[in-house]
């Protein structure tokens, strides 16, 4: 019993600390992931989108974008595209979010040189 006590905690700091979500910000995370995106996300990339689209801390257009990068297959989904379009277009969006949902909105099996400057200003 002891050990089941000191192992459970243990292993999830762990799993919390090792979480790439919890040292930087969604938006870095993501245009990390973005930048070395060939076709579509890693099943570990898809693991940590579905914890920025799950976490409440992050923002509802953040909740868009890795929601739409999960759903990547070389392209975004017409659903997505929908979606990626309203944060574009969304005057209260962070020019980081309109910047990103446009990349991903406009992307063919991975991010342009000019898109790559971008995602790098965002890391």
């Amino acid at each position: 019993m002891k050990t089941r006590t000191l192992i459970l905690p243990a292993l999830f700091s762990l799993m919390l600390f090792n979480s790439p979500v919890l040292f930087a910000d969604s938006i870095h995370t993501m245009a990390n992931i973005l930048m070395h995106l060939n076709h579509y996300p890693s099943d570990s990339e898809k693991t940590t989108l579905q914890n920025i689209a799950n976490d409440s801390g992050s923002s509802k257009n953040e909740r868009i974008i890795a929601t739409a990068m999960i759903n990547l297959h070389h392209k975004a989904t017409a659903e997505d595209k929908e979606k990626l379009n309203k944060v574009m277009n969304d005057s209260s969006a962070t020019s980081n979010e309109r910047d990103m949902a446009a990349i991903i909105y406009n992307l063919h099996h991975k991010p342009t040189s000019a898109d790559k400057e971008k995602l790098q200003g965002m890391m």
